[in-house]
């Protein structure tokens, strides 16, 4: 990605206090929000995403939220990204922030889309849903569906593929999300076709999670909650992986999601509130939507 312009705004000053030498005092939301549009301007008009961490309905936390370019127009197959923001802010500045952008005359189409950190933490994926469901990381694309033919997927610079493999919506079998063994350091993501498996990402995150926790033959109730905080990015995108094969429009069969047992709320208790979330955020997009925020 493209990081020459970006806003940072820190949530946290590790604890220094104003007289403390090594404390930074934070930007304005009202700073922040100025530089944003001052950028936009900057940048000229084109297709921008908001992209934000995963977050929860209350102001107490700040989440990342990165505002880009993607590129001059959403008919564009082309993923370049520029950066313009990168800030934490708080729920009700990121609703104020989707304001800025629908206002803005630059901004001529406006995606979104989430990134696999939770509040503020450091990033390393993210996916765009509109107009077409984009897979990356700031080395840059992983998976795009194409503009045009939207059955119609290009894997981009993965080990086990040339860059733009093409992939028919109509071939992939299913779609799955694999753990390592306790303490499931590992996560993969991928989904398997007629004459191939495909490995879209695979990365460690280790839980933080307690010696003594994991001495216990079962997991413990806290060790099952940071394991589903820790997946919830990785299962989200799977899925939205499946709507975009499975959409009406493309009139293909049912394509299966399969996740570990851990995950599945029959033996995971936090899976099932972590549902429940996403549903109340579901119906906070669908009011965006209607504001004029495209989703």
């Amino acid at each position: 990605l493209k990081m020459s312009s970006i806003l940072v705004r820190c949530a946290s000053n590790d604890g220094a206090s104003p007289s403390d030498a090594r404390y930074i005092p934070l930007p304005t939301f009202a700073e922040v929000g100025n530089g944003v549009v001052e950028k936009i301007k900057a940048a000229g008009l084109g297709h921008y995403a908001h992209v934000t961490g995963q977050y929860y309905d209350h102001d107490s936390t700040l989440t990342r939220n990165l505002v880009m370019k993607v590129n001059d127009s959403k008919d564009s197959d082309e993923f370049e990204p520029q950066v313009i923001m990168d800030a934490a802010l708080s729920n009700s500045e990121m609703k104020i922030l989707t304001n800025i952008l629908v206002d803005s005359a630059e901004c001529r189409y406006v995606s979104s889309g989430e990134i696999d950190c939770v509040g503020s933490d450091d990033w390393k994926y993210g996916y765009l849903l509109s107009p077409n469901f984009v897979l990356f990381s700031p080395d840059g694309l992983i998976l795009r569906q194409d503009n045009q033919n939207r059955e119609l997927l290009y894997l981009h610079s993965r080990p086990c593929n040339p860059v733009g493999h093409k992939v028919w919506m109509k071939d992939i079998e299913n779609v799955y999300v694999n753990l390592s063994p306790r303490p499931w350091t590992t996560q993969t993501l991928g989904f398997r076709t007629l004459s191939d498996k495909v490995t879209l990402i695979e990365h460690d995150r280790p839980l933080d999670v307690s010696e003594e926790d994991l001495d216990k033959v079962e997991p413990t109730h806290d060790e099952l909650g940071e394991l589903m905080l820790h997946t919830e990015w990785i299962v989200k995108t799977a899925a939205q992986l499946v709507f975009a094969a499975t959409s009406n429009r493309f009139k293909n069969a049912k394509i299966p999601l399969y996740v570990p047992r851990v995950l599945q709320a029959e033996v995971n208790p936090w899976v099932e509130l972590r549902n429940s979330l996403w549903e109340n955020q579901l119906a906070d997009k669908l009011e965006r939507s209607r504001s004029g925020y495209i989703p």
